[in-house]
């Protein structure tokens, strides 16, 4: 997706409805303790001194920076990587590969110039409601302008995306994020930064602008170390299929090893993820530790807005820098078939780092990348679309995770990881979070029946399931539905029925068909019931009653019970009432709490 995930509805400004402000905000801001509070804004506080503050595992002489470990309830280190607290394989690097320029406070609408020098492959602007770092307040960077008058962001957005780079109490943009930017090194002097507040008009709040720079000793990429923490939201998925999907994703992606994994536990009523819980989820990675760092939160489902969706960023770029905000990671879905959640967190990954889509499902907007194919109707075209095979393609396309040199530049220029700063040399150590986490929450998740991690890959295409559909809706079944197409207005369902696939019974076959893929029978059932939902007629009782059997079905995996579970809900109310109840028993508690929440 390649605008912000601020939900209408959460935003300020534009986030009243009737008048009145969201309960949930009032409520989430409730709930936050005093010591929490205390501890953020202290670190805020400190960090707003103004000054130069160089990360990364490099110490300068006036001792300003600093390194250490990680931490968590579990922490793994990659094979190869060096561990807390020391440099790479090659010793620790000679210069800092990751420096923070603290601005310290800023005025709205006020450029601010930062110097980049030479040996910088890129920099992430960062701006922040000082009030709070978990506030609601819009904010945002409204333009950077660079050397020779070139413009790169302008009015909160990239000419020709879906871009918006503000958000909720915290925004952010990058350069480069465009083909004209993504050159090697980037072109060195003064860069001009203005905050904002998203364009809305509102009062103006005191707001902190950061600028996180990654240099190498010949501003050429050497590579370096992806630290993930993986947050499991009750029992979603196993923690050994976590840390396997999360190896198998990102060892070499772009040049990259993988660094430190840690994994920490949610309790399960982060299971379910929907526009308006969305930010609130991203608050739990507060407890992370080690920067920077790729947060990965694995929920059992999305719905809402984000139904059928398999993960969401919330801005392209977001926030590797600073745990606990409502930037700070990526929320997915894991379906147990190690070929799609690789193109799931990869996917995602890339909108974290600053990516957009290649192609949008809105035909007038693409990514602002010179050597990206584009297509000239996604829905119209999708697998004869020229960009069908990168992994930026809205629907991850034939997973085969195709890249651009410029896509490739974008990721190895961001914030993201610790970075090596010459051929042969070191990655630097983590640098800690400031402060020590809160104890993590709940129990490790038991491998129990239903998690993710069971079963054979399915090769993208082996079809033979979906030979009654149109090719086009198979190819949009077995896919990634993004949460970014979901917050620029695309509905699977509409996009479904669009190219013929939203026939009640060939749907069913597909959600009964052991050999289609988990994520193309969950989908299916879901859409099978919003079908019958559709019907002239009232909806007919034999899609419902199957639907109904299937969601109560325990040989099912679980993704395709929870599909069920959906296509009972949006096809009868009072239906989906009456399977709760039959369901509230059921072993597998994420079912018969996913069924409770349905019939709400």
């Amino acid at each position: 997706m390649t605008e912000s995930l601020v939900p209408a509805s959460s935003a300020t400004g534009r986030s009243r409805r009737d008048g009145t402000p969201l309960g949930e905000r009032a409520a989430t801001r409730a709930r936050r303790g005093g010591a929490f509070a205390a501890g953020v804004l202290a670190a805020l506080a400190a960090a707003a001194c103004g000054g130069r503050v160089v990360v990364d595992g490099f110490e300068p002489p006036d001792g300003t920076g600093g390194s250490g470990g990680v931490g968590g309830s579990t922490s793994a280190v990659a094979p190869g990587s060096t561990g807390p607290g020391q440099g790479g394989e090659g010793g620790a690097p000679p210069i800092p590969p990751l420096v923070e320029e603290d601005l310290g406070e800023v005025a709205f609408g006020v450029p601010v110039p930062v110097d980049i020098p030479p040996g910088t492959l890129g920099f992430t602007a960062i701006a922040q409601v000082m009030t709070s770092p978990t506030s609601f307040d819009p904010i945002g960077i409204a333009e950077i302008a660079g050397p020779g008058s070139r413009t790169f962001v302008t009015d909160y957005t990239l000419p020709g995306t879906l871009a918006s780079f503000f958000n909720q109490g915290i925004g952010s943009a990058a350069v480069p994020q465009t083909g004209a930017a993504a050159a090697v090194p980037l072109v060195p002097g003064t860069y001009w930064i203005t905050v904002g507040d998203g364009g809305l008009g509102l009062p103006a709040a005191p707001a902190r602008l950061s600028v996180w720079r990654r240099q190498t000793l010949d501003g050429r990429f050497h590579g370096g170390k992806l630290d993930i923490n993986a947050f499991i939201a009750g029992d979603a998925v196993s923690e050994g299929y976590m840390q396997r999907a999360l190896r198998t994703a990102y060892q070499g992606f772009v040049g990259l090893d993988v660094g430190n994994i840690t994994v920490h536990h949610l309790g399960s009523e982060w299971g379910f993820i929907d526009e308006e819980t969305l930010p609130i989820v991203l608050e739990q990675t507060a407890e992370a530790r080690g920067r920077p760092a790729l947060n990965v939160i694995a929920v059992s489902q999305f719905g809402g807005r984000f139904a059928d969706a398999a993960g969401a960023t919330p801005s392209a770029p977001s926030v590797a820098v600073e745990h606990g905000t409502h930037l700070s990671g990526i929320v997915v879905t894991l379906f147990g078939e190690p070929e799609v959640d690789t193109v799931i967190l990869r996917h995602e990954l890339g909108h974290f780092t600053g990516l957009f889509h290649t192609t949008e499902f809105q035909a007038r907007f693409a990514d602002p990348l010179d050597d990206t194919l584009r297509c000239g109707d996604v829905l119209e075209q999708l697998e004869r679309c020229p960009d069908y095979d990168n992994i930026m393609f809205p629907t991850g396309g034939d997973l085969s995770g195709a890249m651009t040199l410029q896509q490739m530049t974008i990721v190895q220029a961001s914030a993201v990881y610790r970075g090596i700063v010459e051929d042969g040399g070191g990655a630097a150590a983590p640098l800690p979070a400031g402060r020590t986490p809160s104890p993590a929450r709940g129990a490790p998740a038991p491998a129990g029946s239903g998690q993710a991690g069971q079963g054979a890959a399915i090769a993208a295409g082996d079809r033979a399931w979906g030979a009654s559909l149109p090719p086009r809706a198979a190819a949009l079944l077995g896919g990634h539905f993004c949460g970014h197409s979901a917050a620029a207005g695309a509905d699977f369902f509409a996009l479904l029925r669009a190219v013929g696939g939203a026939d009640e019974a060939r749907l069913l076959a597909v959600g009964r068909d052991p050999g289609a893929p988990v994520q193309a029978r969950a989908r299916a059932l879901a859409a099978a019931g919003r079908a019958a939902a559709a019907s002239a007629s009232a909806p007919p009782a034999r899609v419902l009653a199957e639907l109904q059997a299937l969601a109560a079905d325990p040989s099912l995996p679980r993704r395709a019970r929870l599909g069920a579970i959906q296509g009972v809900a949006a096809a009868s109310p009072a239906a989906a009432r009456a399977l709760a109840v039959r369901l509230a028993g059921d072993p597998d508690s994420v079912v018969g709490r996913m069924a409770a929440r349905a019939a709400r």
